[in-house]
């Protein structure tokens, strides 16, 4: 008898933690469809297409685990999901901004270059001038 108490705590306390877990595991299926849709919306699936992939498998193994009823595993499928998923985002946002300042550096050296022809003009043109005078 003196066990039953702290048997039946036992039980309840392990009831409540799966229900947590399967609650977290719930809510990180959804963040990972979020984060694969905020992937796709920036063009994840042409910069970082496998990543992209690693993720959408995951979010379909966790789903088929919360299915069959292995929460634990499918907390931990759904939460790699999700980091695959912002891996590729800030992947994709990483090779835009990179040719974002090729291209900017681009432009900066052809108005380099431009800035020299007309320095180089005037200095003609003041030397055409200074020789004109004598």
């Amino acid at each position: 008898m003196k066990w039953l108490i702290p048997f039946l705590l036992i039980t309840v306390v392990w009831g409540c933690s799966g229900k947590q877990l399967e609650q977290l595991a719930i809510e990180y299926i959804n963040n990972a469809k979020v984060s694969i849709t905020s992937a796709e919306n920036v063009g994840a699936p042409d910069d970082a297409p496998s990543e992209m992939k690693l993720a959408e498998e995951l979010l379909f193994k966790a789903q088929s685990a919360l299915q069959t009823g292995d929460v634990e595993r499918a907390y931990r499928l759904s939460l790699k999901a999700h980091l695959h998923a912002r891996i590729a985002t800030e992947k994709t946002l990483a090779v835009r901004q990179e040719s974002q300042v090729q291209e900017a550096q681009a432009a900066l050296e052809l108005q380099q270059q431009e800035t020299e022809e007309i320095k180089n003009n005037l200095q003609t043109l003041k030397a055409e001038r200074d020789a004109q005078k004598k």
